[in-house]
């Protein structure tokens, strides 16, 4: 019998098959579109063979829109000024992985290594990633069924092409989950995760509030009241100067810990400066073909002698900028009429997320007016009588944070991608309202007994009836797969 946590594990794997096949499939059955994006250039002397042709056949869907910039950056590093939009930790491990591959994949290219590696790092990712977002959706839902349920919904999300192509979502969503994990497990090197997430994408940094809102949780409601009491009570008063001690201590540790989490990012972004804004920059490291087509498309290369405008800002942070001059990226500068099909495109996701969070809210009012939420220091089995149990507060705080960004700054499309691989609510809520209930000895199972002895078969599989919310759910997770692995591998507009 397979336990959730394997059936997870087990579907995660045949769903990014899935999505493979898809792309496969698309691309040998459509043309591609021609897309005005960039394409990183191609070395005319380097070898393609029959094998590198065959590697482009079955992964070449998985390479279009910004995993071209991915692709690039693992093969030649930041050679373009708009380059510096995607940060580093998933390209330099491709560049890693695709070395090693080198050694054995001989035959190949440095193209078709490079995208190999990509592939199976986004593969083990997210497998990772599935296993740990059903550890975290039990500890917080306080519940196996609904856990099972979200962690499965996860595996067919709407951004699932985007979870196997050659972008950063499957190490993000799997670096967000574990920093979650850690916070709450008040892990003392929660660090870590978080400061890794925040060189795979630039809203890593708002990780850094999970350990924050735990140690309040400590300070507020734990570590102060046990000051005024042993104060109070003069037969334990001894002891309030050992427990002021720990309070510093504790002040210590957080501030440890967010400078440690920003840390990788600071060191970013002084890299990019140092690289674009100095003299220092060598250039001759860079491929003549490299050069050759900056030079055509007027690209600000390191070392040259134009220098942008971010180079002079009393903070010199390139991100933004480049986000505003390549991408038009800026408060409602996406507010234009011809974008509204890419608004219908985002609005599930978003009414989701919105529904989520006000339901939250009505739900737990009352806690939230005592500031009950700030008292639940454990996680434990929480009553199935509340959806929404009040530990969700910081998920909560943190997803309505993140929609209210997509709403107001980003590409409305990109909303799918980036809500999916940073919040878990779209998947908790979603579990939540579907239907599936198995009765097993008075007590809710996550399957069937048939099921629970297959590594592939789940209840969306095998169940008899199907209410509106259920197919609306699976019309929307589904249809988004299916769809946007047929957009995007033919280079078609997707989110």
């Amino acid at each position: 019998m397979y336990e959730p946590r394997r059936k997870v594990f087990w579907f995660s794997i045949l769903s990014r098959l899935f999505v493979i096949l898809l792309q496969l499939l698309f691309n040998a059955l459509s043309p591609d579109h021609n897309a005005d994006a960039f394409i990183s250039p191609i070395n005319s002397n380097e070898n393609i063979s029959f094998y590198d042709n065959l590697v482009n056949i079955l992964f070449g869907g998985l390479t279009r829109w910004d995993a071209q910039y991915f692709i690039h950056i693992a093969r030649y590093g930041y050679t373009y000024e708009n380059t510096l939009a995607f940060f580093p930790l998933y390209p330099m491990s491709v560049r890693c992985i695709g070395r090693i591959l080198k050694k054995i994949l001989f035959n190949l290219n440095d193209q078709s290594v490079i995208i190999i590696a990509a592939v199976l790092i986004n593969f083990i990712c997210f497998v990772k990633s599935a296993v740990i977002f059903y550890d975290l959706s039990r500890k917080v839902l306080g519940d196996k069924t609904t856990a099972y349920k979200a962690a499965i919904l996860y595996c067919i999300s709407p951004a699932s092409i985007f979870f196997t192509a050659t972008y950063s979502e499957s190490m993000f969503a799997y670096l967000t989950f574990y920093s979650m994990m850690a916070a709450i497990k008040n892990s003392r090197f929660v660090c870590l995760p978080i400061g890794l997430s925040g060189i795979v994408r630039s809203n890593g940094l708002v990780n850094t509030a999970y350990p924050l809102y735990i140690w309040m949780q400590d300070l507020l409601f734990f570590s102060l009241p046990k000051v005024i009491f042993e104060y109070r009570n003069r037969a334990v008063r001894a002891a309030v100067f050992s427990e002021i001690l720990n309070i510093f201590a504790g002040i210590l540790w957080i501030f440890n810990t967010i400078l440690l989490s920003v840390t990788p990012f600071v060191l970013l972004q002084t890299y990019n400066y140092i690289l674009f804004c100095t003299e220092r920059a060598n250039t001759t490291v860079i491929p003549a073909h490299v050069i050759n087509y900056g030079t055509e498309n007027n690209l600000i290369m390191p070392g040259g002698i134009i220098k942008s405008t971010w180079c002079a800002d009393t903070i010199p942070i390139a991100y933004s900028y480049i986000q505003q001059k390549y991408w038009n990226v800026g408060f409602f500068k996406y507010y234009e009429i011809k974008q509204i099909p890419n608004f219908f495109l985002a609005l599930p996701i978003l009414y989701i997320m919105l529904r989520c969070i006000i339901e939250y809210f009505i739900e737990n009012k009352y806690q939230l007016y005592r500031l009950k939420f700030l008292k639940t220091k454990k996680y434990e089995k929480i009553t199935r009588l509340k959806r929404y149990p009040v530990q969700m507060f910081p998920f909560i705080i943190h997803g309505l944070f993140l929609t209210i960004f997509c709403i107001l700054f980003v590409h409305i499309q990109v909303s799918t991608r980036l809500l999916g691989s940073a919040s878990p609510l779209l998947y908790w809520f979603c579990a939540t309202i579907l239907s599936h209930r198995i009765k097993n000895n008075d007590r809710e199972s996550y399957e069937d007994r048939d099921n629970m002895f297959s590594r592939w078969r789940i209840f969306l599989m095998s169940q008899k009836e199907y209410t509106k919310r259920d197919k609306l759910i699976l019309i929307y997770f589904l249809g988004y797969t299916i769809i946007g692995t047929f957009m995007y591998s033919n280079f078609l507009p997707w989110t």
